[in-house]
């Protein structure tokens, strides 16, 4: 099976508008636009560093490695607190990082990319 990675970019809010732009001008002019892939990004490093903190890198591992079957597994792997542990599994999510797979009342937490790479716009 082939590793699939998630791409996270780091490029500034002018870059990102300008990237825009460039598109909507190409579909005004009737040009064909590929489909680009889903990304997430962020306009500095010290705004991605906010985002994917320790604490958060280290669930991505746990639900990796130990495959929890809840997020109260989770919580309790991590030797952390429910609620503050659902936070960032809610951050992981908006992230695309992470994915929850229902199985009755359960949320399990599942990944569903092997890594992410992180790009940076200069």
């Amino acid at each position: 099976m082939k590793a699939t990675f998630k791409t996270i970019i780091i490029k500034s809010q002018e870059q990102m508008l300008n990237e825009c732009a460039e598109t909507m001008n190409a579909v005004m002019r009737g040009e064909t636009v590929e489909p680009q892939e889903p990304e997430y990004s962020f306009t500095s490093f010290e705004a991605f560093r906010r985002a994917m903190t320790p604490q958060r890198f280290a669930l991505l591992r746990l639900i990796r490695e130990k495959r929890p079957d809840s997020i109260k597994e989770l919580a309790a792997l991590a030797g952390r607190d429910m609620k503050n542990v659902s936070e960032d599994v809610k951050i992981l999510l908006e992230m695309d990082l992470l994915e929850l797979e229902k199985r009755g009342k359960t949320k399990v937490p599942r990944l569903h990319y092997d890594g992410f790479r992180l790009e940076v716009a200069v």
